[in-house]
């Protein structure tokens, strides 16, 4: 049963797009022989929009809220400082236990001997640094990482796409043998579940199998 579009994805996807197509091409940018410009980057939002989800007045006001937070991505991190990025959209697979983990990094760039792993976020709200500090993404691109592609990572960092914050972890205190056990053992749970019933949540009422659902009650 295929979900329904969604704006806020459609958003968040159309930011990632213009993204990995900015820092993907063309040859000479990632060489760092010629510096991209802002047009540049707009004109990889324009390629990469995706209306799914939303009316043609809701789309449009969208696309202005996206070419706004280029334009201020482009003034904070690329005008004084464009670095070309070492992969793009990079998969990864590595082993937990007896399960695969794997995933797509947004973005990995070189540190002088080390690399940075950097994660675009567009929540409208910036979650404490603690909470994002516990959540399993941190951990998984890390290893996955240094895992896959065998890179010393010293820096994960989320950069906060409306608010142009980043926030970065130093991996030096990182424990690899915890993290793998970690993700083991949530391997286990998953794998030696019977029965996958459904649960009210707060996620029940952006659901769009509500009519489907035996639990869910419309209000």
């Amino acid at each position: 049963m295929p979900p329904q579009a969604k704006k806020y994805f459609s958003f968040g996807h159309s930011l990632h797009g213009a993204l990995e197509e900015f820092y993907s091409s063309p040859l000479l940018y990632r060489l760092g022989l010629k510096k991209p410009t802002k047009n540049n980057l707009r004109r990889a939002l324009l390629k990469r929009w995706i209306k799914g989800g939303s009316t043609p007045e809701e789309n449009e006001a969208a696309l202005r809220d996206a070419e706004i937070i280029i334009e201020k991505y482009y003034e904070t991190f690329i005008s004084d400082s464009f670095t070309p990025a070492w992969r793009v959209e990079a998969p990864f697979s590595f082993t937990a236990g007896r399960h695969t983990v794997m995933g797509i990094i947004d973005r990995i760039h070189r540190l002088g001997e080390h690399f940075e792993i950097i994660d675009y976020k567009t929540n409208k709200k910036i979650p404490q640094e603690e909470n994002l500090k516990r959540d399993l993404q941190l951990y998984i691109y890390y290893l996955g990482c240094r895992e896959f592609f065998r890179k010393n990572i010293a820096r994960v960092s989320y950069i906060f796409l409306r608010y142009m914050k980043k926030i970065s972890f130093d991996t030096s205190s990182f424990d690899d043998d915890g993290i793998r056990n970690r993700l083991a053992s949530a391997g286990d749970r998953m794998a030696a579940e019977k029965d996958f019933l459904p649960r009210r949540n707060m996620f029940c009422g952006a659901c769009d199998f509500r009519k489907e659902c035996g639990i869910f009650e419309s209000v």
